[in-house]
């Protein structure tokens, strides 16, 4: 059994060590080493996806996180980087594990046996799908939103605020970021704004009116509120 990855990194040495220790490594299947994450997700659109995505955080045009909001959520990142502040913000994504650079090929194979633990885990946990709630990061603090709780979350560039019956919680992830983890009974009605339907009272001439807030419903998801209409409506 092997595990398929590709490695992005803009720096050769970092890339080629990277490459080096994977080729030592029978549990994975190197599929390709790009220096940047465009020319990377260009290769994913092409062929297909992979297991594993080794990937730097800071790299130009788009970072590790960039690609991250970019790809599917289930998507599985083992994030490296000479900077251990963002380890933090690496908790939004499905991130297997952290390596912080220099990284010795000890560090490296702890993170090849959480890649195998985190498949073996994935096919044993089918309650997943059922999930009723997650934990976020908000300030030093992780805490746990139930999603039946949840009225709408608006999106503020590289925050979304999530409104919920107990109040507003600021969380560090872009709304793509966001609308992954949500179950299906949330709709994307504006470029800033994710409801949830069970609070939804009305539906009005380029507004919705969610648990007595009117929130704008712009022309881009204006259809798929006329279906969710149609769905539910007599």
């Amino acid at each position: 059994m092997s595990f398929s990855c590709i490695i992005v990194d803009d720096e050769p040495n970092a890339l080629h060590l990277m490459q080096d220790y994977i080729g030592r490594t029978l549990l994975l299947d190197l599929k390709g080493t790009f220096s940047d994450a465009v020319e990377a997700l260009e290769f994913l659109r092409k062929k297909k996806a992979v297991d594993v995505i080794f990937t730097d955080v800071n790299m130009p045009m788009l970072s590790g996180m960039d690609m991250a909001d970019i790809l599917p959520r289930s998507q599985r990142f083992i994030f490296t980087t000479a900077y251990s502040e963002h380890a933090l913000s690496s908790f939004s994504y499905y991130v297997i594990d952290y390596l912080l650079k220099p990284i010795s090929f000890k560090r490296f194979s702890q993170s090849v046996a959480k890649i195998e633990q985190s498949f073996l885990h994935s096919t044993k946990d089918t309650s997943a799908v059922d999930q009723e709630f997650i934990f976020v990061k908000s300030g030093k603090q992780f805490i746990k939103i139930i999603f039946s709780e949840i009225f709408f979350i608006m999106g503020a560039k590289e925050y979304v605020s999530i409104q919920t019956r107990k109040g507003k919680i600021l969380v560090y992830i872009r709304m793509k970021g966001i609308g992954d983890l949500l179950p299906n009974y949330f709709m994307r009605v504006h470029h800033s704004y994710i409801v949830n339907t069970k609070y939804l009272e009305r539906v009005q001439s380029g507004i919705v009116v969610v648990a007595g807030i009117n929130i704008p419903v712009s022309d881009s998801y204006k259809n798929s509120v006329i279906v969710f209409v149609d769905k539910t409506g007599l």
